[in-house]
């Protein structure tokens, strides 16, 4: 009897460590990268987008602070919908946004591809910061294939921290910690005209 009773105490012990366990991926989960707000639309062969909202575990927030840059891609995909078979891609293109923390002035930089205006280039505070890299509203992206009239364009966005560009050090404990694992997934929006 004394084993079952023993059996018995290990299973709330046990249990609590597994909700823990549960409960501490969610809450890491809660952070980091969503698409929102973004508003496609296409206007004179150019792609225009909204904005995206980007947010740090407090690992990773850490390591910027730190010195270590954080570069995001936004990888944008433009499809033509048609009936019955595949829909053919439209357009590509991949954006990137680089987020540093300049120690001796204190402020964030912000630079990436395209280019942002000068203007938007440093900002006093993380969240700030954060905003102008999720800010893709005055991009404007060509698209090489002609629009077809009364065609839906549906435009599929994902935004992810890219891990190839960290210090090698950290690389392998990025890859295999979850709070570095920062990615969207791919979400659909439908094209305005």
């Amino acid at each position: 009897r004394p084993e079952a009773l023993a059996a018995m105490q290990w299973r709330p012990a046990w249990t609590a460590v597994v909700l823990g366990v549960l409960l501490s991926g969610n809450a890491v989960a809660a952070d980091g990268l969503r698409v929102v707000a973004v508003q496609p639309r296409l206007a004179n062969g150019l792609l225009l987008l909204g904005n995206l909202d980007l947010s740090l575990p407090p690992k990773v927030e850490e390591a910027l602070n730190n010195g270590i840059p954080l570069e995001f891609t936004v990888d944008v995909r433009l499809y033509r919908r048609r009936p019955l078979v595949w829909d053919p891609k439209a357009g590509a293109w991949t954006l990137r946004r680089e987020l540093r923390f300049h120690a001796l002035s204190g402020q964030y930089l912000v630079t990436g591809h395209p280019a942002l205006p000068q203007s938007r280039e440093s900002f006093n505070t993380l969240p700030e910061a954060l905003v102008q890299a999720g800010a893709l509203d005055e991009i404007n992206l060509s698209v090489a294939e002609p629009i077809v009239p009364g065609a839906e364009y549906p435009a599929a966005v994902r935004a992810r921290l890219d891990i190839e560009a960290l210090p090698h050090l950290l690389r392998p404990r990025a890859y295999t910690s979850r709070a570095w694992d920062l990615d969207s997934g791919w979400t659909t929006w439908q094209v305005q005209r």
